[in-house]
């Protein structure tokens, strides 16, 4: 006994050198999802399989994860067989995308309102079956789509925001013809006088207060106005959820005042605190619409 303990005492460096020459994330490999998940879940994230066999999973750091570093993405890297993942509000940089590369099974990745740009992208070349992707409001460019032309299998892609030209997006839109690139819409800039004649009263819309259910994502309807009334004791951010399920700030609305913002119908209106905490939504009809924001009972 004395011998093989010797032994594999000796060997312990050779083992230790092996694991650190893999690469460095090598030692969260041996890792089980369910170690996996407690990590990425003390870091306030949540992780949900998709059917009963493990196989998939759907990460999410943006509701209580906004801390997550690229440091914190190791884990992510670890659990395997992510399908969908969204970091969207996070620190992440460029450099934590590249424990991204080997999640060949994602589908969809969020990046909204991250600090990731085209040398971050370049590590996302390998993700072969990548259906969507959200570069909401970060630092990308053309060259960053560039990289995007690998993955033939995109079909959805949000440039919101960024420094994406419009050369860029026809030289993508020539190489992935079946890509529908999503550079969105400013609603501020609708010209009011061309919204239909109010022929009746803004129609009251519905307040539906925050839950652990996510707001719809807005959809493409018909120009309209809506009239915001805040009635809380405190200012309220006014939020856009676009067609991506990514958010739009457009103004702040102090105690008491009001304010007619352009719009389409079907579209969903997230109010916050002044720290992003969600008070609750309203969803558009087709008429112009009061949007009441209740004051707290």
């Amino acid at each position: 006994m004395c011998r093989c303990l010797t032994a594999l005492s000796g060997a312990m460096p050779v083992l230790f050198g092996l694991l650190l020459s893999a690469g460095p994330d090598a030692h969260l490999q041996a890792y089980q999802p369910a170690d996996a998940v407690a990590a990425i879940e003390k870091l306030g994230g949540s992780v949900r399989p998709l059917g009963d066999d493990d196989k998939g999973w759907e990460v999410e750091f943006h509701l209580k994860g906004q801390e997550l570093t690229d440091k914190g993405l190791a884990h992510v890297a670890a659990l395997k067989n992510v399908v969908s993942l969204n970091l969207r509000d996070t620190k992440v940089t460029d450099a934590g995308l590249v424990h991204l590369k080997g999640l060949t099974t994602l589908r969809t990745l969020h990046l909204e309102r991250t600090q990731v740009g085209d040398a971050g992208i370049a590590h996302l070349t390998g993700l072969s079956n990548l259906e969507y992707l959200n570069l909401y409001e970060t630092k990308v460019t053309d060259a960053s789509l560039v990289h995007l032309e690998r993955l033939k299998k995109l079909n959805r892609l949000y440039v919101w925001q960024t420094n994406v030209t419009d050369g860029g997006v026809a030289k993508l839109a020539k190489a992935l013809p079946e890509l529908r690139i999503v550079r969105g819409v400013d609603l501020a800039k609708l010209p009011v006088a061309s919204i239909k004649p109010k022929s009746k009263d803004p129609v009251p819309l519905k307040w539906i207060a925050a839950s652990d259910e996510k707001p719809p994502k807005s959809q493409l309807g018909s120009q309209i106005t809506v009239t915001f009334e805040n009635k809380m004791a405190h200012t309220v951010k006014v939020v856009w959820i676009g067609y991506g399920g990514e958010l739009k700030f457009y103004f702040d609305l102090a105690p008491g005042a009001k304010r007619q913002q352009n719009s389409f119908s079907k579209a969903t209106w997230l109010i916050t605190d002044e720290q992003e905490n969600p008070h609750g939504y309203f969803i558009t009809g087709t008429d112009d619409a009061l949007a009441v924001i209740p004051g707290k009972k």
